[in-house]
């Protein structure tokens, strides 16, 4: 995958008009001990591919070290194993995790640009087979998004809130042009987990410049 086909086109973060209630996630994936099942995927030195990268399960489901580069851009899963409980037809349900950071200073790949917004995670799952489409790729808004460098906490989203989510092109999955393919996404996942982004993108990208890391303590459909 090329870099400049994973940047996100940039929406305002959605003010949500209810607050979600947290729902008790499932037991940490891969727990300490265990094989992990998730990849951290970072962008190599001419920015137009991925290279992948196990994480560290000893504690929570996955930790790892941003590099000093901003380049690290999602912590995922694919494995066949999570088909019917992370994987598969999500319809209604609601994604919680629980997370944390070390590090003062996290960077975003094109950082100064004109949006502002700081290096960032958020919720984001995928639902690809067959050629390219923006719909088969969704981030979260609202409470299913935070900065870095606030030392962690909780993310939710709601996937039976489509005014939540947004496409690869930035589309709401509430716009009647694009909510049906948005419903047959959340249908068929087959990817998710968390991007690293700031300013105008939401996987263009995240480094700490001076050292910084990344827990994700739990995270589950239910």
């Amino acid at each position: 995958m090329s870099r400049p086909r994973m940047l996100r086109r940039a929406v305002p973060i959605a003010v949500l008009a209810t607050v979600l209630a947290l729902v008790v996630a499932l037991p940490a994936l891969a727990g300490p001990g265990g094989a992990s099942k998730w990849k951290v995927w970072t962008y190599n030195a001419s920015g137009r591919a991925f290279s992948g990268s196990v994480p560290d399960n000893s504690t929570g489901v996955a930790s790892f070290a941003f590099p000093a580069t901003p380049d690290t851009a999602l912590l995922v899963t694919d494995h066949g194993s999570y088909k019917g409980t992370l994987l598969g037809d999500l319809t209604g349900e609601t994604v919680s995790a629980t997370w944390s950071d070390t590090g003062g200073v996290f960077t975003y790949y094109g950082e100064p640009d004109v949006c502002g917004a700081p290096a960032s995670v958020r919720v984001f799952f995928s639902a690809t087979g067959g050629p390219f489409a923006e719909t088969q790729y969704w981030w979260a808004h609202g409470s299913g998004a935070a900065a870095l460098a606030s030392g962690g906490g909780p993310l939710t989203a709601s996937l039976g809130n489509p005014s939540q989510w947004s496409d690869f092109f930035g589309h709401s999955g509430a716009d009647p042009a694009y909510a049906a393919a948005y419903a047959d996404a959340v249908a068929n996942v087959t990817s998710i987990g968390l991007s690293f982004g700031g300013g105008c993108f939401f996987e263009n990208g995240v480094g700490a410049p001076a050292g910084g890391s990344f827990t994700l303590g739990s995270f589950g459909v239910s």
